[in-house]
């Protein structure tokens, strides 16, 4: 986009200054704020992406470049971090007369991060809230300020031919919105609407009807209920309240997500809960849980203002809540955390999860069923590999767990397993797993600046136990997301596929491998076979 952008400058002593924003700044909403920015403080010149970062050139009275530079620090988009904010002096340009969003510039090396996948905002969630709106309850509604982005992220610079979104060609209306520097889905590479995106279906398995376990359980039909019998693929919407139906009926389904499969239950079931834990071969772990809304949060767990704001900030972790008693006719199974006195709980961060919550809501009011709306919502994983993420993978690994699947068409490339984190009061926040929401955020190290920047790059390939790997550059630490504990060849792979992947992202190459001094770990062996392919140095901590 190259045409004049915003009204005349006027004045007779201007300056010129190029600015270079770094971090995350890129797919979230930064060149329209700064496009707007230089309207308001009635500046010509242009921004556009690069490798090195957000470049911006602005011309203009020196107080209202003044106010403009600092507005860019403190006016941030919601989800733009910057990292850093270089400035310099340019030439003027005698016969601008107009702001530009130009086209991004090649490159072979960046200073720019993707943004995480990040729960569904407030402007999103009345578009499909409202009847008359094209997106009325579309599971991937989404603008710049939320949605998608680490999950469906092959490769920088982040435009939708690299995204799972590039074999969705957009429609006139939300090309439209894509193309308007005034609109908030200006850019936002996940855009879609029910008419060019993508869809979710409902595959219903066979009858299964359980005997009790030890634990007593009654017996379950998980077909039960008024759900579709084996075989309906109900689509869009129908599918949503099929699944609902089906979950409200005490049925165990896979459900397709954001960063994988959940493995998905009614949580104040006992039958239902006791059945997905046989299944999983999972007798005492606690399940993590998603609550309909923050009011059906409270009647199930004690929340105190820290546990209130994790549970709604943009990352919407699993929060570790400590929970109310488990008498009958309360909101959760007691089976659902059998041994401790917390649980997992967290709210739903898609579309997709907001509009199946909300009708299981439905079903339970239809029902006259008298408690909260919360479903479990585990891992959906074959115990010890990593989290399913491809529909025929998930069918082929959770069909003894699951008799029932929601599916849908947008390809989930990065698996991203639920970030999970505990409040410690007047402490900093305990992070169990640092994920979705998290990930690929930087951690910045503590080193000066000026020797960050030639430090080199550092692989950290995690430990044994639910591992991580971790890559250094300059003066942050990128940790990946949760892999899991190094015992298959499938957690392997998933970790060289993310140590790639980072690299990729960040257009680095390790200088360096750091591994633990155990000789039997398999992290240990990885590391020293990738330090010798690559001709690199190990260190053993």
């Amino acid at each position: 986009m190259t045409g004049p952008r915003c009204c005349k400058v006027a004045g007779p002593e201007r300056r010129r200054l190029r600015f270079v924003a770094r971090g995350q700044v890129q797919g979230v909403g930064f060149r329209p704020f700064v496009f707007s920015l230089a309207r308001e403080h009635a500046l010509t010149g242009f921004v556009r992406n690069s490798p090195r970062g957000v470049v911006i050139e602005a011309q203009g009275e020196d107080g209202n470049l003044t106010a403009f530079a600092h507005d860019l620090e403190h006016r941030l988009p919601p989800l733009a971090r910057l990292t850093g904010l270089a400035r310099e002096e340019c030439e003027l340009l005698a016969d601008e007369d107009g702001f530009a969003i130009v086209h991004s510039s090649a490159g072979s090396s960046h200073s720019v991060l993707i943004s995480p996948d990040v729960c569904l905002c407030r402007d999103c969630l009345a578009d499909m809230a409202d009847p008359g709106n094209r997106r009325f309850n579309y599971p991937f509604t989404n603008c710049t300020n939320c949605g998608p982005r680490y999950s469906i992220t092959r490769s920088i610079p982040y435009d939708r031919a690299v995204t799972s979104m590039a074999c969705f060609p957009l429609c006139p209306d939300c090309q439209a919105e894509y193309d308007n520097p005034a609109n908030r889905r200006f850019h936002a590479q996940p855009n879609a609407c029910p008419i060019c995106g993508p869809e979710v279906w409902f595959v219903a398995g066979p009858a299964r009807r359980e005997q009790p376990g030890p634990d007593n359980a009654t017996a379950i039909e998980t077909s039960a209920g008024d759900a579709p019998g084996p075989g309906a693929r109900p689509r869009g919407d129908a599918a949503l309240r099929a699944l609902a139906a089906f979950l409200a009926g005490g049925g165990i389904a896979a459900v397709k997500g954001l960063g994988g499969f959940h493995l998905a239950c009614d949580a104040g079931c006992d039958p239902a809960v006791a059945a997905l834990r046989r299944r999983k071969n999972r007798p005492h772990k606690p399940f993590a849980v998603m609550a309909a809304t923050l009011e059906d949060a409270r009647r199930m767990a004690a929340l105190g203002a820290e546990e209130e704001a994790l549970l709604t900030s943009p990352a919407h972790p699993v929060v570790i809540c400590p929970l109310l008693a488990t008498a009958p006719g309360s909101a959760v199974s007691s089976l659902v955390s059998p041994d401790t006195a917390s649980v997992g709980l967290m709210l739903p961060y898609t579309p997709l999860h907001r509009v199946l919550l909300g009708y299981f809501a439905d079903e339970l009011r239809r029902k006259e069923i008298d408690r909260p709306a919360v479903l479990v919502m585990t891992s959906g994983n074959p115990g010890g590999d990593p989290i399913c993420l491809g529909n025929r993978e998930a069918l082929a690994a959770l069909g003894g767990m699951a008799d029932a699947f929601l599916f849908h068409n947008r390809d989930i490339l990065i698996r991203v397993d639920d970030s999970v984190v505990r409040p410690l009061p007047g402490r900093d926040t305990l992070v169990y797993r640092r994920a979705r929401g998290y990930v690929p955020g930087p951690i910045r190290l503590d080193s000066p600046d000026d020797a960050a920047e030639d430090a080199p790059v550092v692989l950290g390939v995690g430990a044994e136990l639910k591992n991580t790997l971790c890559l250094t550059k300059g003066g942050d630490a990128f940790v990946s997301q949760h892999i899991g504990d190094m015992s298959t060849l499938d957690t392997a792979a998933f970790h060289r596929e993310i140590r790639e992947h980072l690299a990729a992202l960040l257009k680095v190459r390790p200088q360096a491998v750091v591994r633990d001094y155990h000789p039997d770990y398999l992290s240990s062996d990885l590391a020293e076979r990738f330090a010798e392919e690559a001709g690199i140095p190990v260190l053993r901590l």
